[in-house]
């Protein structure tokens, strides 16, 4: 429960600030996401709700059984002058996506 608030915290933190800070890496992010049983993939803000890393034709299924989250300031515009900004988040959310997806895939019946 105190991980699960300190998270919490953080994160809004991250909101308030207008800071698009990420945390060490996306290995990181996902091991602590799993200790608090959080299997939701990063999806794009906005029209689409697209989701890095994952296949076109495979995002649906994906975000039905992971279920969605978004990280400040990754939607579908990109503000000019941010381009650099936008291109760690994608990368970010990239890699976190690859490295969730498995942890969240149920065993077909």
């Amino acid at each position: 429960m105190a991980q699960t608030l300190r998270v919490v915290a953080g994160l809004l933190l991250l909101y308030i600030s207008g800071c698009y800070a990420l945390p060490e890496g996306a290995e990181q992010a996902v091991a602590q996401s799993l200790n608090i049983q959080d299997y939701r993939l990063i999806v794009r803000g906005g029209r689409g709700g697209g989701v890095p890393g994952i296949a076109e034709s495979e995002q649906e299924q994906a975000k039905n059984r992971c279920g969605v989250r978004y990280l400040a300031g990754f939607a579908d515009v990109i503000t000019p002058g941010k381009e650099a900004e936008y291109a760690q988040l994608e990368a970010y959310a990239t890699d976190y996506n690859r490295r969730m997806l498995p942890h969240c895939q149920k065993p077909e019946k």
